[in-house]
């Protein structure tokens, strides 16, 4: 059993981009994380999940679709808290005009996140200071410098490609790799040393950005392990076609497919996703060195990773771009579905010190859940979808011990959606499970009772989503919609005053929790 699972862990999902505070830029970053540890800790909390945190292009919004499996978004960069600010008269003098102010209170008053008006003032005062860092560092060769050079080597197996395809990506207007110049979408090694050399400053700026990221995180998470609080990422399954690890490594991705999911009763045609679809034969030979790279270089952000998608290593949906070929699944027969899964599974395992948790959710074949068991990966158990062979929920004080209980994800209805919309004899079943009475009361009643059973429940980890803890409505993500409405969910309380109005809530979770341990 992972050291992890020796004792039982509360935790909140709660995105970055959620976590309001009076001084951001409109949009949680990595200062408001401090200062949302120790609401965390206030309530006895000690897992803080967050969502995909990787670069997303412009005009997006799903962390799932992203630039790059290592980048992280430098919309989550305090342009305040870098430290060569003081350095760069330029930035100093933007962030002092009318300009800037108006631009911020614009971004701060909206009702939703206004993404690409939030990368657009950040990048601006970001490139003013890097361009005082390249003058007063970089050129100098500082301490600072040399910094910036040691992360940029020890980084160099994502860092160097990521920079120069995010910088190409602008040059060519953001259009797809694959109608670039030939010569740099072949990736032919004079094209690609020329484009270095023409574009040596701005590709600079990228791989200073990500060095900004990890020297603002550095000290989140070390005042995280000081507080007991284990950060919790999340791995996406896949990565946009438009990614530069697909452009990097195009042997190993496969853009002539795309992969989705089979047909079930909410989906009789089945789903297209839009990602391509791995090359297994290739990815194998290496034993799964990209996804072992990205448990590295996650191993400086996270304690414990949520594994996307968990069935698809078992078996993909292949949908063929080609309208001539029919969808089918990329390997045949559960054996040899279950071999590829669990050859999978034990390379993740062995190659990282964190927790893996398996998304496990919706139609899964019984042999992944078996191969999960044995290499000690736990499941999701949404509490609202155990059920016994009969109908009757199973009782969260029954879940095996190493399992995540939840009472909803970041893609489902929040549980007060789900106690307003679900037939009265489905909820009387469940209140009958949560309290032993037969007449469920209104939802502002029930939800207590609810929240402590499942930090009760026998899963030492539970993650209890923001909205279900104070009971709302609002969605993070709506599958299959697009619209400003996802990804855009905010704290309606900064955390300046959050403990001032919610303390009463904080000690009941404390209570709660101290009670289940």
């Amino acid at each position: 059993m992972h050291k992890i699972l020796k004792r039982k862990h509360v935790g909140v999902l709660l995105p970055i981009f959620s976590m309001r505070s009076e001084r951001d830029w409109g949009i949680g970053d990595i200062t408001s994380m401090h200062g949302w540890l120790e609401i965390l800790k206030a309530a006895e909390l000690d897992i803080l999940q967050i969502l995909p945190i990787n670069e997303m292009p412009p005009g997006v919004n799903c962390p799932y679709t992203a630039l790059s499996a290592f980048a992280i978004d430098p919309v989550y960069i305090d342009p305040e808290a870098v430290e060569e600010l003081k350095e760069a008269p330029e930035a100093l003098e933007f962030l002092a005009s009318k300009e800037f102010r108006d631009r911020l209170h614009h971004v701060r008053s909206a009702k939703t996140i206004l993404y690409d008006d939030i990368r657009g003032l950040k990048h601006e005062a970001l490139w003013k200071i890097y361009a005082a860092f390249d003058r007063n560092h970089v050129k100098k060769g500082t301490k600072e410098g040399r910094d910036f050079a040691g992360f940029c080597g020890k980084n160099a197996y994502w860092l160097e490609d990521y920079a120069l395809f995010r910088r190409l990506k602008d040059v060519n207007r953001w259009i797809s790799w694959t109608h670039w110049d030939q010569a740099l979408s072949e990736r032919r090694p004079e094209a690609l040393e020329k484009a270095r050399a023409e574009n040596a400053l701005e590709i600079n700026y990228f791989k200073y950005l990500q060095w900004l990221i990890f020297r603002q995180w550095a000290p989140m998470r070390w005042r995280a392990g000081e507080l007991g609080i284990k950060l919790f990422g999340d791995l996406p399954f896949m990565v946009n076609q438009e990614a530069a690890d697909v452009w990097s490594r195009q042997d190993e991705f496969d853009i002539t497919n795309s992969i989705g999911a089979p047909p079930d009763a909410f989906t009789p045609e089945g789903q297209k996703w839009g990602l391509p679809a791995y090359r297994w034969e290739e990815i194998g030979k290496n034993n799964f060195e990209w996804w072992r790279l990205k448990l590295k270089s996650s191993e400086d952000l996270y304690d414990i990773y949520r594994i996307d998608h968990m069935v698809g290593f078992f078996r993909t949906w292949i949908v063929p771009e080609d309208k001539k070929l029919k969808p089918h699944f990329d390997v045949e027969g559960e054996e040899n579905q279950e071999a590829r899964g669990h050859r999978f599974l034990k390379a993740l395992v062995a190659a990282s010190p964190m927790l893996p948790i398996g998304e496990d959710l919706g139609l899964i074949p019984p042999f992944v859940r078996k191969v999960l068991a044995e290499q000690g990966v736990p499941g999701y158990k949404v509490m609202r979808w155990e059920t016994k062979e009969d109908g009757a929920y199973i009782d969260p004080a029954d879940y095996p011990a190493v399992s995540l209980a939840t009472t909803s994800t970041h893609d489902t209805e929040t549980l007060a959606e789900w106690w307003a919309s679900v037939a009265y004899a489905e909820k009387k079943k469940f209140w009958e499970m949560i309290a032993g009475e037969g007449r469920p009361p209104a939802f502002a009643k029930a939800l207590d009772r609810i929240t402590e059973k499942a930090i009760a429940s026998g899963s030492r980890v539970v993650l209890l989503t923001y909205p279900d803890i104070f009971g709302t409505k609002d969605r993070i993500n709506t599958p299959n919609t697009l619209g400003p409405h996802n990804w855009a969910f905010r704290v309606p309380v900064p955390l300046e005053k959050f403990v001032y109005k919610h303390g009463a809530m904080l000690e009941k979770l404390a209570r709660w929790i101290r009670e289940a341990r």
